[in-house]
C-alpha cells in the first residue's frame, strides 16, 4: 500500500512539473505552452543558397494549417498556396496548376516543417495525425494523409537538431544551425537542407520574422488561387 501511494505521489509530482517528456522540454525551450497558444500565424523572409545560386523566400503559415510560399532562385520562381485541403502551384510564368493527390499529401506534411511543427506537436486537441516518442530525444510526427517526420532534439537546449523525412524516394535532412528569439518565441535562424546524394544542398537564412502578422489579403484558398491571384503578394 505504501509503495502504491509513493508511486502515485511521484506520478503527480512529475505531471505537475511538466518537464518529464521531450515534448514538454521542447515546448518550454521555444516559449512555453501558454505563450504558444497565442501564436496564430507567422510571416518569414529568408535568403537562399543552392550551390552557386542565390535567391529569396517569403512564406506565411497559420495555426490552422494554411500556407503561402513565394520562392525565387537565380532566374526561377514559384508560388505555392495551400488552404489546408487543396492547393495550387505556379512555376514562373506558366499557368497555375492544382496540386495532385501526391502533392497534397506532401503539402499536408510540409506545412509543419521546421518551426511550424509547433502548430502540430503541442496542440493534440486540434491535431489530425499522430505524435510519438522514440528514446529520450526523438519526436516522430505524422500528419493524417501525409508523410512522417523524425525530429531529433538537442538534449541540452531541447531545440531540434535535425528533422528528417522521405520525399520523392530520397531522405531529406534539415540541420538546424542557428536560432533566434523573436517576441519571446524561439525560431530557427539558419538551416541546411540536404536530399540524399543529390549534390549540394540548400542553405536558408531567415532575415525577417513577424509574429501574428496581419494576413488580410494573403491568398491561401483555391477559389482565389488563379494564375493572376498567384502573383507575388504585396506587403
Amino acid at each position: 500500500m505504501r509503495t502504491r501511494v509513493f508511486a502515485m505521489l511521484m506520478a503527480v509530482a512529475f505531471g505537475a512539473s511538466g518537464t518529464d517528456s521531450p515534448i514538454d522540454h521542447w515546448a518550454q525551450a521555444i516559449g512555453g505552452r501558454d505563450k504558444l497558444a497565442g501564436l496564430k500565424s507567422i510571416y518569414r523572409e529568408a535568403t537562399l543558397e543552392f550551390g552557386p545560386y542565390k535567391g529569396t523566400l517569403r512564406v506565411w503559415h497559420t495555426a490552422d494549417g494554411k500556407y503561402r510560399k513565394e520562392e525565387q532562385i537565380a532566374t526561377l520562381s514559384s508560388v505555392e498556396t495551400f488552404d489546408g485541403k487543396e492547393g495550387f502551384v505556379q512555376q514562373g510564368e506558366e499557368p497555375a496548376h492544382k496540386m495532385t493527390p501526391a502533392e497534397v499529401a506532401t503539402a499536408a506534411s510540409k506545412r509543419f516543417a521546421n518551426s511550424n511543427a509547433i502548430f502540430f506537436v503541442f496542440f493534440p486537441e486540434r491535431r489530425r495525425g499522430t505524435v510519438a516518442l522514440e528514446g529520450d530525444d526523438t519526436v516522430i510526427l505524422k500528419p493524417e494523409g501525409g508523410i512522417e517526420w523524425r525530429v531529433v532534439l538537442d538534449q541540452e537546449k531541447w531545440l531540434p537538431k535535425t528533422m528528417v523525412h522521405t520525399e520523392g524516394g530520397q531522405t531529406v535532412t534539415v540541420s538546424f544551425k542557428e536560432y533566434e528569439t523573436v517576441e519571446g518565441y524561439t525560431f530557427e535562424k539558419e538551416i541546411a537542407r540536404a536530399a540524399g546524394n543529390a549534390g549540394p544542398g540548400a542553405r536558408i537564412r531567415f532575415t525577417k520574422t513577424v509574429v501574428n502578422p496581419d494576413i488580410t489579403g494573403v491568398r491561401f484558398s483555391i477559389e482565389s488561387a488563379t494564375a493572376a491571384a498567384l502573383q507575388p503578394h504585396q506587403e
